[in-house]
């Protein structure tokens, strides 16, 4: 297979992901690798990398990704396609974001001047597209039943995406419930451009979850003792932890756990990467590590 076949084949899984993530994974790990392994094809790893870097500090990251940091900002439904927009705004600046519709210089700039006033109401699905047309990007379904992410975008990368997340009540149904409420189309909860801070609809603001992931508190630590098959204390903080044993003198391991599945979080985070048949299987996942921060205790003091 040539270079360009390699490099089309990768393009395409990568936008198809942007446009469905849910059919690709249950968190961003989808986009992870896409990326990465679309850099390692285009040779714009070191590129990728800082931008994957300039994420991780924006303040719209957490252990658990910008999933994560989404969950206290998005009603749950809705957080795992607002998530991919982020990485489709990587996509775009590096050039591999394909554009169901380039907006003109003008109509980017009054998108851009205008939403944030124009979210200061309620507005649905058709308002926006009756107000700024069709979207440049579509992440979700089509089905007015379900939640989604529109982004705007012009051909010049460094003018970044414009996105307008939507919600409607279907994807909150949790199971057993039932439908509650559904709406006869999703109506704009934020808008957000690239790294800057969300813009609430007043139906956003009453929409945001009740109980705020605390930012600071992105992981936990998890106290092992050396002869037991299960965790026997969880704490928020490290000195928690340390506190705790020197007042049992206890002797096992203290370490830190990202929230979610180690493995995910891991392959995530660019801490490791599958190399081996059996890397990622359900035995490899069950035990793998946390590969975060652990300290070894003895007597309840860390062993030197």
């Amino acid at each position: 297979m040539s270079h360009d076949a390699v490099y089309r084949h990768h393009r395409e899984h990568l936008n198809n992901a942007l446009r469905r993530p849910g059919m690709y994974s249950r968190d961003e790990s989808a986009e992870f690798l896409l990326l990465e392994a679309m850099a390692a094809v285009d040779g714009g790893v070191e590129r990728w990398r800082a931008e994957y870097a300039a994420l991780r500090s924006s303040g719209l990251f957490t252990a658990t990704g910008v999933r994560g940091a989404y969950s206290g900002i998005l009603p749950a439904g809705m957080v795992r396609d607002a998530a991919a927009s982020a990485y489709a705004g990587i996509a775009h600046r590096l050039g591999w974001l394909d554009l169901d519709r380039v907006l003109t210089n003008a109509e980017y700039q009054q998108l851009g001047t205008g939403i944030r006033e124009w979210v200061t109401e309620d507005r649905t699905w058709s308002d926006l597209t009756g107000e700024f047309g069709d979207p440049s990007l579509r992440i979700g379904g089509s089905n007015v039943l379900w939640s989604k992410t529109l982004a705007y975008a012009t051909a010049d990368p460094a003018d970044g995406l414009i996105c307008v997340h939507l919600w409607n009540a279907l994807a909150d149904t949790l199971p057993g419930e039932g439908v509650r409420g559904v709406l006869p189309e999703p109506v704009v909860l934020a808008v957000r451009h690239d790294h800057d801070d969300f813009s609430f609809t007043p139906e956003g603001r009453r929409r945001r979850p009740t109980r705020s992931p605390d930012p600071v508190r992105s992981t936990v630590w998890v106290f092992n003792g050396p002869r037991s098959r299960f965790p026997s204390a969880v704490f928020a903080t490290s000195e928690d932890g340390l506190a705790w044993a020197a007042e049992h003198g206890v002797s096992g391991v203290l370490a830190e756990y990202a929230f979610g599945g180690a493995y995910d979080a891991a392959v995530r985070d660019g801490r490791f990467s599958p190399s081996k048949p059996h890397h990622g299987t359900p035995d490899h996942i069950a035990g793998f590590g946390p590969g975060l921060n652990h300290i070894h205790l003895v007597d309840g003091r860390p062993d030197a």
